[in-house]
């Protein structure tokens, strides 16, 4: 499986960074599924949702989302929780 960049902070720390295969996560126009070599995009990330991010292996990890905003380019995903 193609992989792709994920990072996930706050100001004041990095929650995640790493190579994952896939991300689910629910934006402000509704709930969709990234992967590898998705087209550039930006999106704000609803409040209250979790995000889902699925390792190479197979593992699967989950964060809950507050007042966040989403960038993929580049075959990098940037999320940022203030």
């Amino acid at each position: 499986m193609s992989e792709f960049h994920l990072r996930i902070a706050t100001p004041e720390k990095k929650l995640f960074e790493g190579e994952v295969v896939y991300c689910a996560l629910t934006t402000s126009e509704g709930r969709m599924g990234i992967k590898a070599r998705h087209e550039p995009f930006l999106a704000t990330l609803k409040d209250g949702s979790e995000l889902l991010y699925r390792l190479k292996d197979g593992r699967e990890n989950t964060i809950a989302v507050q007042n966040a905003i989403l960038s993929f380019k580049d075959n990098a995903c940037s999320i940022t929780m203030a």
